[in-house]
């Protein structure tokens, strides 16, 4: 190999070494960006904590600070990029650590207990409170706390022992470990037998292994001159060996050449790569195909976003009906079963659609009138005129749209086939007020219809089992007033919510 190709390859070693050191420093990643999270702690005090340094988890680096502020009231907010594989639960805090006594400072992320819900992905960061560890000032005041406390002591020892009572005390000390150590040496003079004994037994100890030590160090010389026999006979394999690690070294400075070869090839725009690298119809081509790509990845990231904020609840309800006059015994019992759909399409708008199939107790009114003609021997007729109303069981359809007016909720449109308007009052999480007033047009009864009820959770929605809550209330209260009384439950259907969130919506 020619100076000048080992003075190449010196300096190629040289700045890949200069290059990873860069990398390193500067804390570059040249595989692209991975997923990262961005988490904000507020600190009272940050001292020795650096622009990026390093943030770990058990003592795993997962990131780095990315950037420190400090707020109105004087308290420091740090921004740390975590990778997105750390997943924060209710719980989780952070504190300023040291390296060591003398290393440096980083954050360590306690991502909270295991089992506590996840906390949620957002657009904003996760805001967490963080502590720091004591600083050398703080360790200096408790050493100098510490010396206040032993001076203390030794003051107080000072005056125990000082005087004649002192005295005294010290002398009570001196005679009892006199009788400790006379105590003592009567003891081991009763066992100074089993003491000469013991001595005897290391003496035979050490002679045996005076004996076996030259034999352990044969075997050793033995097993030594076997593995040196053993080469000696495979010095011809050894030699092959060596011979076919030459040849691969041929094969690889071959495969190099080559390679150079062909990235002088791509270089120069000849075969496929280098058109492609180097052709501007090529790249054209290349950057359409990109742009169609990301239109299509915004088009479904704008779709998988309004599935994302769709809020859909289902609910199934029942009542009885208790009191009821008018009421058909061919239509069955007083009861009212009802499926309900609740639609959110943006939680962040307060407006919603309330959409109800019911299948009430008196059903849907059908008046009929039938006129009766009688002729009497005489010639002369008497007409009759019959009212007959009849209430058929059919459902009956509700169709609203509704607005949250924080704890007061106001809907309007289609209540059982009629037109009204209904409100609800949620006193807290549990308890909901509800006032219902429609058929103004008197197509069932002579006054419009008020419905007056309430509804109470006693069991939340959780991942396996939906919502419980039971209900009771008046019902008409301006005609054929009935007490109600009754339960239901709901529940979120993130099946459905996925097939509307596919339906383009205004």
């Amino acid at each position: 190999m020619s100076a000048a190709a080992k003075v190449g390859i010196f300096m190629l070693i040289i700045l890949g070494i200069l290059a990873f050191f860069i990398l390193r420093i500067e804390d570059l990643n040249l595989g692209g960006a991975d997923a990262v999270q961005e988490i904000q702690v507020i600190f009272d005090s940050v001292a020795g904590l650096d622009d990026k340094s390093a943030v770990r988890v058990a003592g795993v680096r997962v990131g780095k600070v990315s950037g420190i502020r400090l707020t109105e009231d004087g308290r420091a907010v740090v921004t740390l990029e975590v990778n997105g594989e750390v997943d924060l639960r209710q719980g989780a805090t952070a504190k300023i650590a040291n390296l060591g006594l003398l290393g440096e400072k980083y954050v360590d992320l306690i991502p909270g207990p295991v089992g506590n819900p996840v906390l949620a992905d957002t657009d904003r960061p996760i805001l967490l409170e963080g502590t720091s560890s004591a600083s050398i000032e703080q360790v200096t005041d408790q050493v100098a706390a510490i010396a206040d406390d032993l001076k203390a002591i030794t003051a107080s020892i000072r005056n125990t022992v000082g005087g004649p009572s002192g005295e005294q005390r010290l002398d009570e000390i001196v005679e009892n470990v006199r009788q400790v150590t006379a105590s003592m040496r009567l003891l081991i003079d009763s066992n100074q037998e089993n003491v000469a004994i013991t001595a005897e037994n290391l003496r035979a100890i050490t002679t045996d292994l005076r004996v076996e030590l030259p034999r352990i160090a044969r075997a050793f010389d033995q097993a030594a001159l076997s593995i040196s026999g053993t080469v000696g006979d495979n010095r011809e394999d050894i030699r092959i060996i060596v011979e076919n690690l030459r040849r691969l070294s041929t094969d690889i400075q071959t495969t190099a050449d080559n390679l150079g070869h062909v990235t002088a090839q791509v270089r120069s725009g000849e075969g496929t790569v280098g058109k492609l690298l180097y052709s501007d119809e090529a790249h054209e081509r290349l950057t359409s195909a990109l742009s169609s790509v990301e239109s299509g990845v915004g088009e479904l990231q704008k779709t998988l976003g309004r599935i994302g904020k769709i809020d859909l609840k289902l609910g199934i309800q029942g009542d009885y009906y208790a009191g009821l006059e008018d009421v058909d015994p061919a239509l069955g019992s007083n009861s009212r079963t009802a499926v309900v759909v609740d639609l959110q399409p943006d939680p962040e708008k307060n407006r919603f659609y309330h959409v109800e199939l019911a299948n009430v107790p008196r059903g849907d009114k059908d008046v009929k009138v039938v006129e009766k003609i009688v002729i009497h021997p005489d010639g002369t007729t008497e007409t009759s005129t019959i009212r007959e109303e009849k209430f058929d069981r059919d459902f009956l359809i509700s169709a609203q749209a509704g607005w949250k007016l924080d704890e007061l909720v106001v809907r309007l449109g289609l209540f059982e086939n009629t037109g009204g308007i209904g409100a609800d009052y949620h006193l807290n999480d549990r308890l909901r007020l509800t006032g219902e007033i429609f058929d103004f047009g008197k197509y069932r009864d002579d006054s419009p219809h008020l419905r007056l009820f309430s509804q109470y959770v006693i069991s939340s929605e959780k991942e396996t089992l939906p919502q419980i809550y039971v209900s009771t209330g008046v019902d008409n209260v301006f005609n054929d007033t009935a007490f109600t009384v009754g339960g239901g439950i709901r529940w979120t259907d993130e099946d459905l919510k996925y097939l509307l969130g596919s339906i383009p919506m205004p």
